[in-house]
């Protein structure tokens, strides 16, 4: 499960930077193992009694990506395909390059947060501090990419 989630993972970050169909092919792959591995630990539960971390936790992430990979996709879809999408433009490149090289340490320190808040025991105090940390990155990213639309840099 670890190098199928590592592969989601690589697929992910390929795909931010794609508009031929590859999005929808790997938010596609990732509801399908999260939806599909949240039903096998579910039927665990329901079966054995099992409720330890590592047949319930995951689930969460197992089915928030999906809950919000989706909407996302569809939403950008939109987007793109409207008459005043500035997809394309030199103004969307520069306001987007800033966030595409945010999304690769956005998504490593949530990962590594979890995977250390996992193996030290402090699974949601550790991830929450993760999804702090990649908030402000983020946010650094889109001030970054905000003024790099302004002052037309790149």
């Amino acid at each position: 499960m670890a190098f199928a989630n590592l592969a989601l993972g690589i697929l992910g970050l390929i795909a931010v930077g794609r508009r031929d169909g590859f999005r929808e092919a790997t938010v596609i792959a990732v509801t399908v193992l999260g939806v599909g591995a949240s039903i096998v630990h579910l039927q665990d539960v329901v079966a054995t009694g099992n409720l330890s971390p590592g047949n319930t936790i995951q689930n969460v992430a197992n089915l928030i990506k999906p809950a919000f990979l989706i909407p996302l996709l569809i939403a950008s879809r939109i987007a793109e395909r409207s008459e005043s999408s500035d997809a394309g433009t030199t103004d969307f490149g520069h306001w987007r390059a800033p966030l595409l090289q945010a999304v690769g340490a956005v998504t490593s320190v949530v990962s590594t947060a979890f995977a250390v808040g996992y193996a030290s025991g402090r699974v949601a105090s550790v991830s929450a501090l993760g999804v702090v940390i990649a908030a402000a990155v983020l946010a650094f990213a889109l001030a970054r990419s905000h003024r790099s639309v302004s002052d037309g840099i790149g």
